[in-house]
């Protein structure tokens, strides 16, 4: 009942632990300049932190100028492809050039190491989230849009057309600088990748090519000889027999019961001669797609061996052109078929350049932000409030502990 009575009284002070509230203006009032000071200091401290630590973002939006990878060996009259690059490639170069790993290699490939900014970029790709976040990819189609359109995208009509970037820095500069390396350094690797793929494997598809034209070429010189002994059969029977040129009695071509029809030997000479004809048209033609694919394989041989010095894109597209001149530099390019294949070469490259260095660009931005995207007063506001209430926690502390130390003494 006492220790009831002793707990109402403490409560209808104010405080269950012995501190009324009366008592808290007093040491409150007696440490006001301390409180005043404490905030003061915090406040200056904050404004410090919020203009040392101001951000500015910039923005830009990097367009996809075609369609991603560039189809080879595609036929001019070909329909066009969709623009933009499918969802399921694009989250395959996105693995790629969210790494750090990959950037790092950028930067040491084009020796960025001290450009201004370069160091943050490099704690940002700490995180691939992060990197998400930085550059998200833009479609032509949104959920809502499909919506209101009552239908789907087909055909690709829904791929990835851009990148949307954005980056803050301690400066705007910076950002501005940042947001255009992003963008480069994206097309460079969806580039390298690309080509990785393509010089690799091309190498072998080639080689396996000229394997089979090969076969194709000893089947039809099987053929060729086969016509050719008939041939001289059927001129031997000729010889031997000159009126047989006008019977029509050596060859069935149909029977009925009333009658049979025969092919003469000067007709059955003359099918024989038109296989022939046909057979080495035949070979002529796989000797030259095979004469075709063997400088193929010389040109993506030394293509292979560019790609193995490099880990930029960039310089792979631009080195490709080196390439073909030093493997065509002792040919004949007054012979078709080796003209054919430089002249296919040189558009392939020039179509490349054109789709991954020059169509792939920023069509809007990299802006330069000329206000900082976080408020000072927000950090004014926030360093001010923790330096008025903690010296006022410190404060009340103090004092609590001074009037209640005698109950923890032993």
């Amino acid at each position: 009942m006492e220790k009831y009575d002793e707990l109402s009284e403490e409560n209808n002070d104010g405080n269950q632990f012995g501190f009324p509230l009366s008592d808290l203006f007093p040491p409150l009032w007696r440490a006001r300049w301390i409180i005043i000071g404490v905030t003061v200091v915090a406040s200056g401290l904050g404004l410090w932190q919020g203009i040392r630590g101001a951000k500015y973002q910039s923005e830009g939006f990097l367009q996809f100028g075609g369609a991603i990878p560039m189809p080879l060996d595609r036929n001019i009259k070909d329909k066009e492809p969709p623009p933009g690059i499918m969802l399921a490639d694009y989250k395959r170069y996105a693995a790629v050039f969210s790494t750090s790993g990959r950037f790092n290699e950028f930067v040491q490939q084009n020796k960025l190491e001290a450009t201004p900014g370069v160091e943050g970029l490099r704690k940002v790709f700490s995180s691939a989230d992060d990197i998400a976040k930085l550059m998200q990819p833009v479609f032509p189609f949104t959920k809502l849009d499909a919506k209101e359109l009552m239908e789907q995208p087909r055909d690709g009509g829904n791929n990835v057309i851009g990148l949307r970037i954005v980056y803050a820095a301690g400066s705007g500069e910076n950002a501005q600088r940042m947001v255009g390396l992003l963008g480069r350094y994206a097309m460079d690797s969806i580039t390298y990748l690309i080509y990785s793929d393509v010089l690799r494997f091309k190498y072998t598809e080639i080689t396996a090519l000229i394997t089979r034209l090969d076969n194709d070429i000893i089947e039809n010189k099987e053929k060729l000889d086969l016509y050719q002994r008939k041939s001289a059969n059927l001129k031997q029977i000729m010889a031997r027999y000159p009126e047989s040129a006008n019977q029509t009695s050596r060859q069935v071509i149909s029977v009925t019961e009333d009658n049979a029809r025969y092919l003469s030997p000067v007709t059955q000479l003359m099918t024989t001669e038109v296989d022939t004809a046909t057979t080495n048209e035949v070979i002529y033609h796989a000797k030259r797609e095979q004469q075709k694919n063997i400088l193929l394989r010389e040109y993506y041989g030394q293509a292979k061996i560019l790609l193995d010095n490099t880990k930029s894109g960039e310089a792979i597209l631009r080195g490709l052109e080196s390439v073909k001149l030093a493997v065509f530099k002792n040919k004949d390019l007054k012979d078709k078929t080796i003209q054919e294949v430089y002249n296919k070469i040189t558009m392939d490259n020039q179509l490349a350049n054109n789709l991954y260095l020059e169509k792939s660009r920023f069509i809007a931005g990299p802006s330069l932000p000329e206000h900082r995207s976080t408020r000072l007063s927000a950090a004014l506001l926030r360093a001010f409030a923790m330096g008025l209430f903690g010296s006022i926690i410190v404060v009340l502390g103090r004092a609590w502990w001074i009037k209640n130390r005698s109950k923890f003494d032993i």
